[in-house]
């Protein structure tokens, strides 16, 4: 995408600090340390058997082998899964609470080429049946044979459809509102489709899943996760996780509630602990690539060492999202929370971006909202290029970054006459009135 001429500025602190460094002010995750108690490994493959014992010369086949095997603590702490590189996996893997007392429970990859695919779409077969003039319908359940892929997904819920490589994302809520090509609805069994033509086969049709979550003491690298229509990493209640060099993207657009969609890159909920997220690509998502948020209920009421550095986030709709929703006090919030050396490109410029409802400075790199619970957050080091509307967009008083947010360091690549924060005056230019008004953005 050609952005013209763009006014570079940077936010330099008080010391120099080299990128992909940490600085003082945010420390290294613990290394979780594999136990020799459950040093085993298995291999998975397209090519294998789920009856195969999971070595690498006879290999299991599926994601359901790896769950049942987690579920019965066959594969525990200390252990690793590692999928077949060049193969795709259908579906999602949720990692349940680990069996085991020490070390990491390891999910990566082995041999050379693509990283494995952890795929949720569901991909029609030539099974369409015309429903009604220009509208065609396909049997999304379970077990209904008119898809392959994904075929044990329960969900119908879809997020949106790609054919012939392009994503088509306009979702109605009601059949009858079905307006132009490639606009669809789903219920609880059909997604139904406009089209002049069948759709026929090849259509991949990502349904409400997310695509990876792991538990405590979880470390996930290598994996490309695909095709889910809810968030494609979610973390919630996790200690001690790492999610690494991994490649994200195609992510969204299911139902959240009502007629509201939703879908994330990565998303750490309020109650983590020591998660890193680290080195992946991040792209195409129906709302932000990375986020740290939720509302504080019993003993999950804050997000304490969680860093997302040195990422590629690109094209999803924000970079990052932060808020909170809870009542104020010591031990809540966002503490030593940080987000470094990231690369983050053209946001607002997803696959969902012309067909949100809510598109007002919703193009933005940093976005935070109801931010209620204290935060203790560095955004540092990162480059913020490019942007649909503008760099930030932070709701109440003064529409100002929240304190406990500190920013410096950064590199920000704007259009020329571009604003920096939504519904301020200043445009990229005009950084240092802006600085100076607001209070964002000091050194």
């Amino acid at each position: 995408m050609m952005l013209g001429r763009r006014r570079f500025l940077e936010w330099i602190g008080a010391a120099a600090v080299t990128a992909g460094v940490p600085s003082a002010l945010t420390p290294p995750a613990t290394a979780v340390v594999p136990s020799p108690a459950y040093a085993n490994t298995r291999f998975v493959s397209s090519g294998g058997d789920d009856a195969n014992p999971g070595t690498k010369a006879a290999p299991w086949q599926t994601l359901g082998r790896v769950r049942a095997a987690l579920d019965t603590g066959e594969v525990g702490r200390g252990d690793a899964v590692l999928l077949r590189r060049g193969d795709v996996f259908w579906g999602s893997l949720k990692v349940p609470v680990l069996k085991g007392t020490t070390g990491a429970f390891t999910l990566g990859s082995y041999g050379s080429g693509a990283l494995p695919q952890i795929n949720g779409y569901k991909v029609s077969k030539d099974a369409w049946v015309l429903h009604s003039p220009n509208v065609w319908k396909l049997n999304l359940a379970a077990g209904s044979g008119e898809f392959t892929g994904n075929t044990a997904g329960t969900s119908t819920d879809v997020g949106f459809l790609k054919a012939g490589g392009t994503i088509h994302g306009w979702k109605r809520w009601n059949l009858a509102d079905l307006a132009q090509d490639w606009d669809f609805y789903s219920d609880d069994t059909h997604v139904y489709v406009r089209l002049g033509a069948s759709p026929g086969a090849g259509v991949e049709i990502a349904v409400k899943q997310q695509g990876f979550r792991p538990a405590s003491n979880t470390n996930a690298s290598d994996l490309h996760i695909l095709g889910h229509g809810a968030h494609g990493v979610g973390i919630y209640g996790t200690q001690n996780a790492q999610v690494t060099d991994c490649l994200i993207e195609e992510i969204g657009g299911s139902r959240v509630s009502k007629t509201t969609r939703y879908g994330n890159g990565v998303e750490i909920w309020i109650g983590c602990a020591n998660v890193l997220v680290q080195g992946n690509t991040i792209r195409q998502t129906y709302d932000t690539g990375t986020t740290m948020q939720g509302s504080a209920e019993g003993s999950n009421v804050a997000w304490t060492d969680c860093r997302f550095v040195g990422n590629t986030i690109e094209n999803c709709n924000q970079s990052l999202e932060v808020w909170s929703r809870g009542t104020p006090a010591a031990g809540t919030g966002h503490i030593r929370c940080s987000f470094t050396d990231n690369d983050c490109r053209d946001a607002g410029f997803s696959w969902a971006a012309t067909i949100r409802p809510d598109q007002a400075g919703m193009g933005t790199h940093l976005l935070t909202y109801d931010v209620e619970l204290p935060c203790d957050i560095e955004i540092a080091r990162n480059s913020f290029v490019g942007a649909k509307d503008n760099f930030v967009r932070s709701s109440g008083t003064g529409r100002q970054i929240p304190e406990g947010i500190r920013t410096h360091s950064n590199t920000i690549s704007l259009d020329s006459g571009q604003k920096i924060a939504y519904q301020h005056p200043e445009t990229i230019e005009q950084l240092d009135a802006w600085r100076s008004r607001t209070g964002n953005g000091q050194g």
